[in-house]
């Protein structure tokens, strides 16, 4: 049985583009999604007007509905109660009560989730992304009483696979999440963050780790661009057969641009073929 997952991120309402955005509306429309994923950055400066302007989207993409918050989310220092004692507040009365929500993925699988976001910390840099021992043990349960065969999707805000400068994003410890995607046998991960696309293995290298597929998609409808246009990732899962496609916009509408396929194999996933659909 297969299942269709819908991938969209970072819409930062506060820096968006309108026309972009009703077509994402009209796009998750005409695709009938068994599942729509946002993950994370609704907002742009986690003001009220803009998750006012996030909820009214949302209520118009087709559902289940799955949103994860992002770092964006969290309100800016200039609302300082807000951040240090109430850093999702806005995000649960707009948004989603539940910060972490789990669905069952009909007879495919399941999906598991965490708030990856720290809104202050001992560093400089308070958009990077972390995960805590008490997380990990709680998705470790939820994926433990999954039977053997199901697909293990987990999502968060922030990404495991980056170059250069981007390392530094990343989400950490990321040894420890390395470690939780291995033994809790993960097989698809959903990210954003980058405002970049990425469909691909992790760990990237060729070694004897267990490799799961990432989809990092981009973003869906902000102005702050990142190299490349506004896109989502439309993913097709059936139990051991994964299928990303890119869609890009090109001006008036999205269209497909590229796809890969992956199948399980006895150590996890192998790409098994890459297209160009344009």
């Amino acid at each position: 049985m297969s299942f269709r997952l819908l991938h969209y991120s970072d819409p930062h309402f506060g820096a968006f583009d309108p026309r972009i955005s009703r077509a994402a509306v009209e796009t998750a429309a005409e695709m009938e999604p068994d599942l729509t994923v946002v993950s994370g950055d609704f907002s742009m400066r986690g003001r009220r007007f803009e998750f006012a302007l996030a909820r009214s989207w949302l209520e118009e993409l087709p559902k289940p509905l799955v949103t994860i918050p992002g770092n964006h989310d969290v309100p800016g220092l200039n609302h300082i109660l807000d951040r240090f004692f109430s850093p999702f507040g806005r995000y649960r009365e707009y948004i989603s009560r539940i910060e972490e929500p789990t669905l069952q993925l009909g007879d495919t699988g399941a999906l598991a989730t965490a708030n990856s976001c720290t809104p202050f910390g001992l560093h400089l840099d308070w958009s990077r992304g972390f995960l805590s021992p008490f997380q990990i043990h709680a998705l470790s349960t939820f994926f433990a009483a999954l039977p053997e065969g199901r697909l293990r999707v987990f999502g968060m805000h922030h990404p495991v696979v980056g170059s250069g400068e981007k390392e530094r994003a990343l989400v950490s410890p990321l040894a420890m999440v390395r470690n939780f995607f291995e033994t809790s046998g993960i097989d698809l991960l959903l990210a954003g963050h980058f405002h970049q696309s990425k469909i691909c293995l992790f760990p990237e290298p060729v070694d004897s780790a267990r490799r799961i597929v990432v989809s990092q998609a981009p973003s869906i409808c902000s102005t702050r661009l990142k190299g490349e246009p506004n896109g989502f990732h439309l993913i097709n899962l059936s139990p051991d057969e994964i299928e990303i496609e890119l869609w890009r916009w090109h001006g008036d509408r999205f269209k497909a641009e590229t796809s890969k396929a992956f199948r399980r194999i006895e150590n996890g996933w192998e790409i098994t073929g890459a297209a160009t659909l344009r």
